[in-house]
Order: structure tokens, then sequence, then C-alpha cells
């Protein structure tokens, strides 16, 4: 049994909560009287386990019964329980253990209401944090479900454009065609892959995009000047995987042009764990009809919210003619534990 689940059993709990009520209560009186005075050490220690299990039956059962509104019902069992607290302790303490025999029955009726008091408090602090622990997984299990759902509409969108952008290169480039689509089977490869997984390696990822950025060089040609560059080192980054290539295969839809100049430039800049990209590309002034399943950025965006709430910044902006896309991402560390796989 792991240490983790020997803790998730209450009684475990329990035991390890008095014992250490136990041992303050022995330090405190260790002030006043010498570790000798055994019955009045080994009283209180009964004392406490009795009144600790009489508050644990409290918060159990009685507390329902205040929760559903039956207060006077509540208010006669807390009188009942209050009185029972007190004679157990009191007769403990006197006929039994023969201690601290000038001290009145009001003092046990004290230590039973602190000791209640406290209970109710700690019950109350414990069920909130429950709530909120309860709340948040299902917080996070609502979050794994969407990022789920947006990651598997990426599988037909890609496949669906990349082969539309073969078509495109097998009309003008035939004899191109076996070596594109060993390409295109590759990225599909790592696609279907990397789609599997919370995180993958930014230098795959990257990788992925070169291998992108390749396969459409081959379709524009001359049409359009292609830059890729990149600066700082991506070892021992993660990344959410396929969040980087919307971006960069909207550039490629919009940018090449037969009828003026165009360029798609992709830099990309690595800091610590900050991943810098920005894209620029040119627009032309009659926009042709390009074939998609107009999923990509939208359902990027979505991810981005989900996956890097807080840890990412996204700006775009269309102006004479140059679309910019510049986004700043936060990335994780490697893990050292490897990743699940979302089969």
């Amino acid at each position: 049994m792991s240490l983790k689940n020997i803790f998730n059993n209450s009684w475990v709990v329990n035991i390890l909560l008095l014992i250490v009520l136990i041992t303050v209560n022995v330090l405190i009186n260790l002030q006043y009287e010498p570790i000798t005075n055994t019955r009045l050490y080994l009283c209180q220690s009964v004392s406490l386990v009795f009144v600790y299990v009489m508050c644990a039956l409290h918060n159990k059962f009685m507390l329902q019964v205040l929760m559903h509104g039956r207060y006077w019902r509540y208010f006669s069992l807390l009188a009942g329980w209050l009185a029972i607290n007190t004679a157990v302790t009191y007769v403990l303490r006197i006929l039994v253990f023969q201690s601290d025999r000038n001290v009145i029955w009001v003092g046990d009726l004290v230590f039973a209401a602190a000791s209640l008091l406290i209970g109710i408090g700690l019950w109350f602090l414990y069920r909130g944090a429950t709530f909120q622990t309860h709340e948040l997984r299902n917080s996070l299990l609502l979050r794994e479900k969407e990022l789920q759902y947006l990651q598997s509409q990426l599988n037909p969108h890609f496949f669906f454009n990349t082969l539309n952008n073969l078509y495109g290169v097998s009309l003008r480039y035939p004899n191109k065609t076996p070596e594109l689509i060993l390409s295109i089977s590759e990225l599909m490869r790592y696609q279907l892959e990397s789609s599997r997984k919370q995180l993958v390696p930014l230098e795959d990822e990257l990788q992925f995009i070169r291998n992108y950025v390749h396969l459409e060089r081959a379709r524009v040609r001359q049409r359009c000047q292609v830059n890729f560059k990149k600066k700082g080192h991506e070892k021992d980054l993660m990344i959410t995987p396929l969040i980087l290539i919307a971006f960069v295969e909207n550039a490629f839809k919009y940018a090449p042009s037969s009828m003026s100049a165009s360029y798609i430039k992709v830099e990309l800049e690595i800091k610590g764990e900050v991943l810098h990209m920005k894209i620029r590309n040119t627009v032309p002034d009659n926009k042709q009809s390009v074939s998609s399943t107009g999923v990509g950025l939208n359902n990027v965006k979505q991810r981005l919210a989900l996956a890097y709430a807080k840890r990412h910044t996204l700006i775009t902006n269309e102006e004479n003619n140059i679309y910019y896309t510049e986004l700043i991402l936060t990335l994780d560390r490697h893990a050292s534990t490897p990743l699940p796989d979302r089969r």
C-alpha cells in the first residue's frame, strides 16, 4: 500500500490526529505537572480520546440534523451530547483515575463545549476543502475533455489542407509528387502520434513546422518568398502539440500571389521558458478563394485559452496588405515521468 493510499484512509488520519493532540496536551502539562503524575496524564489522554470520538459522531450524524433545518431536534440532541460528555469525563477524573478531585464538573462541561466548537470548525474547513477539490477536479476533467475534442478536430482539418496542397503541386510539378507524398506521410505520422499526447518536446514540434514549410515551399515556388528563422535553444521544453502549425498554415493559405510580390516570414525566438513567434505575410488585394475546413484558427485560439490560460499572448492584425501574427507562450519544462497517451 502506497503512502498516499494510507493517508486516504480516514481511520489512519484520525489516529494520527489523536496522537498529535495527546502529544500537544502532554507537552503543555509538562510546564505545570511532573511526568511522574501518571494519573493526570492518563486521565487527560483517555478523556481526549472519548471526546474526540464523540465529536466525530456529532459531526457525522448530529450536524446532518442541523443541515436539514431541524433546529429544535438538534439542540435537544446537543444538550444530551454535552451531558454525556460532562458526565463521562467527570467520572473518569473523579472515580476512575482519582485526579483533580477539587475541580467541579463545570470544568468538564467547558472542556466538552470547547472541543465541540473546535471539532465543528475543523469539519467546516474539511468540508470546504473537499468541495473545492471536487470542483477543481471536475473543472480539470471538463478542460481535458474540451482539449481532447478540439485536438481531435485537427486530424481531418490538417489532412484535408495537406491533400489539397499536394493536389496543387502535382498539377504543376508531377515529377515532385512521389517525394512530396513521402514528406506528407511523415507529417501525417507525427500529427497522428502527437495528437494522442498532452505535451510533446518543443524540438519535435519545431521540426514538424520545418518539414511543413519545406513542403509548402515546393508548392508556392517563385510565387512567394519564404523565410524561416529560429533563435535560442528548445532543449527540455515541452509544448501542447500542433498549437503553432495553424498560424503557419494560415500564412501559406493567403500570402502566395502570382500577380504581385509576396513573402512569408516566420521568426521563432526562445528565451528561457518563453517562446516568441512572429509571422509576417503579405495579403493580395484580391484574395483568391481558398479551400479550407475553417476549423484551424478558431480551434487553436480555444486550445490556447484552455491549455495556456494566463500564459499566452496572441496578437493578430492586418495593415497595408500585411498580416501580422505574434504569439508569446510560457512553456513547461520536460517532465521526468513519461507522458500519458490519450488513447
